[in-house]
Formats: C-alpha cells, structure tokens, sequence
C-alpha cells in the first residue's frame, strides 16, 4: 500500500509541475517591438519619443538599420524602439556638356535655398582653358523660371582672367507639351585683353512634345559684336597682312534650324540641333552649324 501511495504522489507531483512552470512569468524578449500585447485589458502607455540612437542599438548586440524608421513603442512599455531618420538636404543640382563648333564645353551646377530664395550657381569649363563661375537667384511661378546670373571667366592657359559675363538671364516655361529655353549673356574682355571681342549672345528654343519622351521644335542662335577689334597689325615680316583688318560690331552669327528633345533614361535629356549659319564670317567651312547636348538632373 505504500509503494502505491508513493507511486500516486509522484504522479501527482508530474502532474502539477507543469502548472507550477506556467505560472513563471515569460522571459522579455530580445527586441521590445515584438512584444506581445499584456493579457490585462489595461490601456497602453502613451507613446514616448524615441531617444535610442543607431550606435546604441549596434552596442545592444543589434544591427544598426541605415536608414532607422520610426517605431511606435509596443503596447504596455514606454521603451523607445528606434530614431526617426533625419531628412537629407534635398540640393537640386544638374551636369551638362555640349559639343558643337567651339569645342566641348562642360557645366556642373546645383540650387540652394536660402530661406525665401533660390541661388543658383554653376561651372562651365572648355576645352580652350577657360573656366567660368555664375551666379544668381532663380524665381519660379508656376511652370515658368526666371534666372538672372552674373559670371566671371578666367583663362588657365594664359593665367589672365578672361571675362566679366554679365548680365545674364535664363528662362525656362515647362508647360508641357510645350517646353521654352531662352538664354541672353553679355561677355565683356576687353577691360583685359583689346584684341578679344565683347558680345552679347542669346539662344532659344521651343519643343513641342507629341509624346512625354519626344519634342521636337525650332532654333534661333545669334550672336552681336559690341566693340571693334584689330584682327590683325602691320608686320613687315609677314606677308599679305593687312593693317585695316578690323573685326567691326554689329551680327556675327545667326543661326536658324531645328531641335530634337528626348528623354533618355531617368535624369537624362538629349538635344540634337541641327542648323544653318546665314552670316558669311562666322561660317567655318561651310554654312552647317549644329550642337549634342547631353543633360542629367540629380
């Protein structure tokens, strides 16, 4: 009888066990967000801001996210999760080179806002060694731009600055399917060189888009001369040069023609301008003139 009595209490006392371990409260888990929710009914604890930093969170043995998002503390525990991630600094900024009769000329630029304002600068270098900065507030009111810019060129080649390029003022209406550009520049160098022209310059065109990657439209390119130049001086060792070889103001260059617009991936832009120069001294060889464009927008 007392080995079944003892028999019994063992199997009470396995029997029980379980109970007992149940009633053991369950180890916290490792990551407080995946906590499950209290069995009470109680209402959760507001939401504290979050303070862990992702350096903290590599310190508790866990991998530190790239780009932490903000976590809602789990209900029944103030414990903070995570950090909201702070917004990058959002600088528009662009890269551009064209090719055409002058050579290769390159330009980099970006848009910074200064409280109400947006300054807008920009490089433009050559293959000739000459590198310019602009500068200058751009206004946008609805789909139009209005940038007014001010410049200065210098030559690396000569070690002499080069030009004061100003004023300048770029326009932009993107009203699609409709797209204007318009560019109008002075270029002042005689204040450092007499023998180099000044000129006023302007390129425009306009591109209607039949499809959202396509446009197509018409070119006017013109260049004036502001001063009159000696192009050449009386030299008694060289032969056939005339001292009244002077390069007078008025049109240098007027160019008519077309422009292709194509959208070529995303942030690209491609322009084809292909054109015909009506002004005899500015046509190099023949009256054909044209541009590639390539543009990429960050």
């Amino acid at each position: 009888m007392g080995k079944c009595c003892s028999a019994l209490a063992c199997v009470v006392g396995l029997l029980a066990s379980p109970a007992a371990w149940a009633q053991d409260p369950a180890p916290p888990p490792a990551d407080p967000g995946a906590a499950a929710a209290p069995p009470e009914t109680t209402a959760p604890a507001p939401p504290v801001e979050p303070t862990a930093t992702a350096g903290d969170a590599a310190t508790a043995g866990q991998a530190a996210p790239v780009t932490p998002a903000p976590v809602t503390p789990a209900p029944g525990t103030t414990e903070p999760v995570g950090e909201p991630a702070a917004e990058p600094s959002q600088i528009p900024s662009w890269f551009r080179f064209d090719a055409d009769n002058v050579g290769l000329q390159v330009w980099a630029g970006a848009s910074h806002q200064l409280g109400p304002i947006s300054l807008s600068s920009d490089i433009y270098v050559t293959t000739l060694g000459t590198a310019e900065f602009d500068i200058g507030p751009a206004f946008t009111m609805g789909p139009v731009t209005i940038n007014p810019m001010v410049g200065f060129a210098f030559n690396f080649v000569t070690q002499q600055p080069a030009a004061l390029v100003a004023p300048q003022l770029f326009t932009y209406i993107d009203a699609k399917p409709v797209y204007f550009e318009s560019w109008i520049l002075g270029s002042f160098s005689s204040m450092f060189d007499e023998t180099v022209q000044n000129y006023l310059y302007s390129r425009d065109f306009l591109l209607f888009y039949p499809t959202d990657d396509f446009g197509i439209g018409p070119h006017l390119e013109l260049s004036i001369d502001l001063n009159e130049v000696v192009r050449a001086v009386d030299d008694p060792t060289t032969v056939g040069v005339d001292e009244g070889d002077v390069d007078n103001t008025g049109l240098a260059s007027l160019q008519l023609g077309g422009v292709i617009g194509l959208n070529y991936g995303t942030g690209n832009k491609l322009l084809l301008y292909l054109g015909y120069e009506t002004q005899k001294e500015s046509q190099l060889g023949d009256k054909i003139a044209g541009r590639f464009t390539f543009i990429h927008n960050f």
